[in-house]
């Protein structure tokens, strides 16, 4: 159970990284691909639009040092949207909300003062009006801040969208807003639209520099009415067209159409901004504007946005690129993805990819792993890293898909690391089970070399020793020389004496070498010694013998011999050959082989029972 428990872990571990990638935004993984894709951002901005179609007037430092602290005099804001529309711009709209009268108006101003000197201010004109008469421009659009609950001062749009092709189920995906902080209301009437500023749940909630915002909401419902986006409406007014087209499927959105333009979302509604490098170029200085240093074709066919550009005014957005900008450049950047009809993109089946290929190639690297070398594996999973982390940069690159091949690499390594583990643990155990198996098999060898040196030893011995069994011997002389093939086998001599003149000499050879020759060869030896005493007759002596061997031979074994009885007296050899090589006789100085060929028969225990002849 145990080792199937470690068996069994990697493929574990690799559930548990699906599930983990299935539960992204509950683990810290969240923060690694955000980062991943803000990285991929770094890699590959977007181009900037080339015709630069959005102009912001900021109210920055130049202008509070010309026309004095925020609030400026609404007059002199209607001032400021008279000389913008002058130069006819596609749309006009204010990143600010007038959710108050102007401080400046003589109405306020006569509260605070005596009652002789208010009647003094009767009949001068009201800064609101001034501004509401500049708001009826065409293509005015103002901003309104969505609120969760209402609060004081709180007050609903009145813009909504003409027409939401949308079904109702297809609705709760989109943020919803309780109650808004809008403009007052003569100052809605004027304007041809309203736009919601709001950032998406849980980006730069608080505009701080912590905070990075990555996507930004395009519709939302306010009191159950739907609004387009500041930076959508503007494009809406300036398109003229009353109805918003919207892609969606049981999923939720998919893209969002104003005219021939489209924008890819998320199913909430969300636009994964794919953003350029800041540019100063579009940003103007109102000080500027209202000094009449840009004549009015400046502004023409051009969105213009009027907004705070000033430390202290402005809300501040940390961007993916690492850039802190005002908030009026996260509205031109939407325009811009509007108008080149790009965001990014990751569809709700794109997080299922990433946890198939997870499973599957996680699978792919646990059998190779179990298949192939260590080292080849290893390289193997830094190729698949690598073609991951590639796969995610191209995707992002040609298509502006954010897929997450570091979170499947970095998921991949516990599965792959522990059948590692396991490979090497037992690739560990193999090796010392080979090495007890060799120390066995040397300490086997060794006996058993052992045991053959002792059986040679013993064979050797029952071998007769010429020089020592006939030390005195006058008539003849006898040597022999006996080297086995291995330790021991099948070759054997004998000599002795049968009678007083007649001297029997054997040489045989044991079919087989090793133990069983060894055996067999002790056996004829001892029998044929025996039987050859017994019998006068050599062929006798031969006949016998064969017969003896041949009774109780299960191995089949034969033995190849020559046997010669020699008459020391008169010099007289008789021999018997069975099938072994004719024996050298020297005479005289020549050797010549005994003549065998008339008289060979068979070798020992080959036929049971053949009459050796044998010459004189």
């Amino acid at each position: 159970m145990h080792k199937r428990w470690w068996r069994w872990l990697p493929v574990i571990l690799l559930g548990a990284g699906a599930f983990l990638l299935h539960l992204l935004e509950c683990t810290p993984l969240q923060a690694l691909q955000s980062a991943l894709f803000d990285r991929y951002q770094r890699f590959a901005p977007r181009p900037q639009h080339p015709d630069q179609p959005v102009l912001i007037v900021g109210i920055d430092s130049k202008s509070l040092a010309e026309y004095g602290q925020w609030p400026w005099p609404r007059d002199l804001l209607a001032r400021l949207v008279h000389t913008l529309h002058a130069g006819e711009p596609l749309a006009l709209g204010l990143d600010m909300v007038f959710a108050e009268r102007d401080q400046n108006a003589p109405e306020l101003i006569a509260r605070r003062l005596p009652a002789d000197q208010a009647t003094s201010l009767a009949g001068l004109p009201d800064p609101d009006d001034a501004l509401q008469t500049a708001l009826q421009a065409p293509a005015t659009v103002l901003a309104t801040i969505g609120l969760s609950r209402p609060l004081p001062g709180a007050r609903l749009p009145v813009h909504p969208l003409p027409r939401l092709p949308l079904p109702a189920d297809q609705q709760a995906p989109l943020p919803h807003f309780a109650s808004a902080l809008s403009s007052l209301p003569q100052l809605q009437a004027a304007a041809a639209g309203e736009g919601f500023i709001n950032a998406g749940p849980g980006e730069a909630a608080n505009h701080d520099q912590r905070s990075v915002l990555r996507r930004v909401p395009s519709i939302a419902f306010i009191a159950d009415q739907p609004y387009l986006s500041l930076p959508l409406e503007m494009v809406r007014q300036a398109l003229g067209h009353d109805v918003v087209e919207i892609d969606y499927d049981s999923h939720g959105l998919r893209a969002i159409h104003l005219g021939d333009y489209h924008l890819p979302t998320q199913a909430n509604g969300e636009i994964l901004l794919h953003f350029s490098r800041p540019s100063a170029a579009h940003h103007l200085s109102a000080a500027d504007v209202l000094a009449g240093l840009y004549p009015p074709e400046t502004f023409n066919q051009r969105l213009v946005l009027i907004a705070f550009n000033s430390i202290g005014l402005q809300d501040r957005i940390v961007t993916p690129l690492g850039d802190s900008l005002p908030g009026s450049d996260i509205h031109a950047q939407v325009i811009e993805s509007l108008l080149a009809s790009h965001a990014l993109q990751r569809p709700f089946w794109l997080p299922w990819l990433e946890i198939v290929l997870l499973l599957v190639i996680g699978s792919a690297l646990l059998w190779v792993l179990s298949r192939w070398k260590p080292r080849y594996a290893v390289a193997t999973f830094a190729a698949t890293g690598g073609l991951l982390l590639t796969a995610g940069y191209a995707a992002f690159a040609y298509g502006g898909w954010l897929f997450d091949g570091a979170s499947l690499f970095l998921l991949l390594s516990p599965a792959f690391i522990m059948q590692l583990g396991n490979v090497l643990i037992r690739a560990d155990h193999a090796r010392r089970e080979n090495a007890r198996q060799l120390q066995k098999s040397r300490e086997e060898a060794a006996r058993v070399a052992g045991e053959l040196d002792a059986a040679r030893r013993i064979q050797m011995g029952l071998l007769p020793d010429p020089g020592r069994c006939f030390a005195g011997e006058r008539r003849f002389s006898l040597a022999a020389l006996l080297e086995p093939a291995r330790a021991v086998g099948g070759d054997y001599y004998d000599c002795f004496m049968l009678d007083a003149s007649r001297l029997c000499i054997t040489i045989a050879d044991v079919s087989g070498k090793g133990v069983p020759a060894s055996l067999f060869m002790a056996m004829a030896k001892t029998l044929g010694a025996t039987l050859l005493r017994r019998h006068a007759d050599l062929t006798a002596g031969t006949h016998d013998l064969e017969r003896e061997l041949s009774r109780e031979n299960p191995a089949y074994l034969f033995v190849t011999a020559f046997i010669g009885v020699l008459d020391v007296t008169t010099g007289e050899l008789e021999y018997v050959c069975a099938g072994h090589d004719a024996p050298l006789l020297r005479r005289n100085g020549h050797v010549s082989p005994l003549p065998t060929a008339d008289i060979a028969g068979p070798p020992l225990c080959a036929m049971g029972n053949y009459p050796y002849p044998n010459p004189r």
